[in-house]
C-alpha cells in the first residue's frame, strides 16, 4: 500500500516539474526579450533544477521497479499455487 502512494506522489511531482519547465522557458524568453534582469533564472537555472528533479524521480523508479518485480504480490502467489496442473 505504501508503494502505491509513493508512485502516485512521484507521478504528481513529475507532472508538476514538467509544468514548471513548460511555464518557465517561455517566461524566460519573454523576460530576455524585454531586457529583464531575472531571465537567467527563468530560462536556465529553474528549468535545470526541475529537469534534475525529473531525472532523480526516474532513477528512483528504475531502482524500485526491478525490486518490485522480484517480489510478487501475495495474491498472485496464492492464485498461482491454486491453479490445477
Amino acid at each position: 500500500m505504501a508503494g502505491r502512494f509513493a508512485t502516485m506522489r512521484d507521478i504528481i511531482m513529475a507532472v508538476a516539474m514538467g509544468i514548471a519547465i513548460g511555464v518557465l522557458i517561455p517566461a524566460g524568453v519573454e523576460s530576455f526579450e524585454d531586457g529583464g534582469a531575472l531571465w537567467i533564472l527563468e530560462l536556465i537555472i529553474f528549468p535545470l533544477f526541475a529537469l534534475a528533479g525529473i531525472v532523480s524521480l526516474l532513477l528512483k523508479h528504475r531502482k524500485r521497479a526491478p525490486a518490485e518485480s522480484r517480489h510478487p504480490n501475495s495474491q498472485e502467489a496464492d492464485q498461482a499455487t491454486n491453479q490445477p496442473r
